[in-house]
């Protein structure tokens, strides 16, 4: 009898100590849960123009007055910027809608969120001032970093000219080591944006030969944010998106102040920043909703300029398989919600920087 009330009370008192730790277990999970609900929100950014009004969002304390916490995560290199992103390393990234495809084709699980600009000027290809027309690059050697937008913009450019990318000898460089390598006569030619595509058009002896200006609405410029994030912290990224607009609106009103908070992170003068910034056409809040919501067969609707990106990477075999359904790409949610409440909110006129 003894043995047996023995054996009872440490029954008894496993199952005590196993509901003890079912419930640490549980109080563990939800600790979890709101740690992560409060984890800093990584986005990466990296050198481009309209990338760099993040920088003016931040200055002005927009994230934190609209009560998110934000980490802007900067890359010197952008395909770097991707890889972390595509691997789960930040949650958010600016990048190229070009640079949307491939993750939608692997199915990494994002959306696009919110469009910055379109690059109107601010990319381009310089070469040696011997070459004055995109048909005199063909045999030459001509740098951008592959894979990226500077590879699919050069690739647009020289099928103006009739030219493919065999036409020419392609060489893989960062766009930061690019321009030097064209000023400094190592390579013939080079695809960049600003500021490099500036300073590589100014100090050497070169010439512009083609820019974004004459491909209008082939490059926006986006925000992509995680499923994750967008399943978890819907809210979050509302925040986000009204955060950027208010720092635009900051920008509109205080512009020396918002160029100097971007010129600081590229580390280039207020006046620099100014001239970059000229090739970017910053969006509206408006543009933002037409450019998501308003069907039609041009670059002005993201489905298109997405599917006939996609359609382009496939030619030129940087891709493998077709963008079936190239809406998928987008959330317009969170700018349909800001639409609706703010439709009026302002962006700056960089052209008259």
């Amino acid at each position: 009898m003894k043995k047996i009330v023995g054996y009872l009370v440490m029954a008894v008192l496993a199952i005590v100590i196993l509901v003890g730790c079912g419930n640490d277990s549980s109080g563990d999970a939800k600790t979890a849960a709101k740690k992560s609900a409060d984890k800093e929100i990584k986005i990466g950014v990296s050198a481009f123009p309209g990338w760099y009004t993040w920088y003016a969002v931040e200055g002005f304390k927009q994230f934190e007055k609209n009560d998110v916490d934000v980490e802007l995560v900067w890359f010197n290199t952008y395909s770097d910027s991707l890889q972390a992103f595509n691997s789960g390393q930040i949650d958010g990234v600016c990048a190229a809608l070009s640079d949307t495809i491939s993750p939608a084709l692997k199915g990494v699980d994002f959306k696009v969120v919110l469009v910055n600009d379109n690059s109107s000027g601010a990319d381009g290809i310089v070469a040696q001032s011997s070459i004055t027309s995109l048909e005199g690059l063909k045999g030459k050697t001509v740098a951008t970093e592959i894979g990226t937008i500077e590879h699919f913009f050069l690739l647009n450019a020289l099928e103006t000219a009739g030219l493919k990318e065999s036409d020419i000898k392609l060489t893989n460089m960062t766009v930061e080591n690019a321009g030097p390598a064209v000023i400094s006569g190592k390579v013939d030619a080079a695809s960049l944006w600003e500021p490099s595509l500036s300073y590589a058009a100014s100090d050497g002896d070169t010439n512009l030969l083609f820019d974004s200006s004459k491909t209008p609405g082939l490059i926006p410029d986006t925000l992509m944010v995680s499923g994750d994030l967008l399943k978890n912290r819907s809210n979050d990224v509302q925040k986000i998106v009204n955060a950027y607009f208010d720092g635009m609106e900051d920008y509109v009103e205080k512009p020396d102040e918002a160029l100097a908070f971007m010129a600081k992170q590229a580390d280039i003068s207020t006046e620099e920043m100014a001239t970059a910034m000229a090739g970017a056409r910053l969006f509206s809040i408006k543009d933002n909703y037409e450019a998501f919501n308003t069907k039609a067969e041009d670059y002005s609707y993201l489905p298109y300029t997405a599917e006939k990106t996609a359609d382009f990477l496939l030619k030129q075999k940087m891709v493998s398989t077709e963008l079936s359904d190239p809406a998928s790409i987008f959330d317009s949610t969170y700018i349909d919600k800001l639409y609706k409440e703010s439709p009026d909110k302002n962006v700056p006129d960089t052209k008259k920087q």
